[in-house]
């Protein structure tokens, strides 16, 4: 059996990927205290490669540091969830109805199997393929300020996802599958009306589930 291959990126890269994937993934808890000692022992990584990380994912708001004070996971608020939604709603609609006609036929009935394909298998593949079919019908645009934007919500929205299953709240995957049809199917025949309806209504069966306390 061969070896896996080495990675060879630069320390701080890995770390990041590492600490990336953990907050993610909600192993590390939104809003929860990250001590030093505590990422050097769960990662193996050093102190510079860690903090150069850290830095990173500072700028990208997924971790708070206050100087002298102590870190943590940047905390998912009522009006973070909120403010995520109002955009989505705002968003998403407008576009998809704007571009209906020039989105892949075969592409949409693609996403249609890919959903049907992960009824049964991981919490995180779902959420994963959902992200990639609402980026699909944003990047239509070929704007990038606003794909960019986008690509940003749709961080806080997997973060969401995820916590929103630890706390048992998780959805009927028959529901999703139904909700992500329904907007493919109004997306097929090019109707308006139809499109709105279905894309609101999966933002906001996404947000009672992610709000539910």
């Amino acid at each position: 059996m061969s070896e896996p291959e080495k990675d060879t990126r630069p320390m701080a890269e890995q770390a990041y990927d590492c600490l990336y994937q953990k907050i993610m993934l909600c192993e590390y808890l939104p809003g929860q205290e990250l001590k030093e000692k505590f990422l050097l022992e769960d990662t193996g990584f050093g102190r510079t490669p860690l903090r150069e990380a850290l830095l990173l994912l500072q700028r990208e708001k997924m971790v708070e540091i206050f100087p002298r004070k102590g870190m943590r996971v940047t905390p998912i608020t009522e009006k973070s969830a909120n403010d995520l939604y109002q955009a989505r709603k705002l968003i998403e609609p407008t576009v998809i109805e704007e571009y209906k006609s020039l989105y892949s036929k075969g592409k949409l009935l693609q996403y249609q199997q890919k959903f049907h394909q992960t009824m049964g298998g991981p919490d995180l593949d779902r959420f994963l393929l959902d992200i990639d079919f609402h980026s699909f019908l944003i990047a239509i645009t070929d704007n990038s300020a606003l794909i960019e934007m986008y690509e940003k919500l749709m961080v806080i929205q997997v973060r969401l996802a995820m916590y929103a299953t630890l706390k048992n709240c998780i959805s009927s995957r028959e529901d999703d599958l139904g909700q992500h049809c329904a907007i493919i199917d109004a997306l097929l025949r090019e109707n308006v009306n139809d499109i709105r309806d279905s894309v609101i209504l999966h933002i906001n069966h996404s947000m009672i589930r992610s709000l539910n306390p």
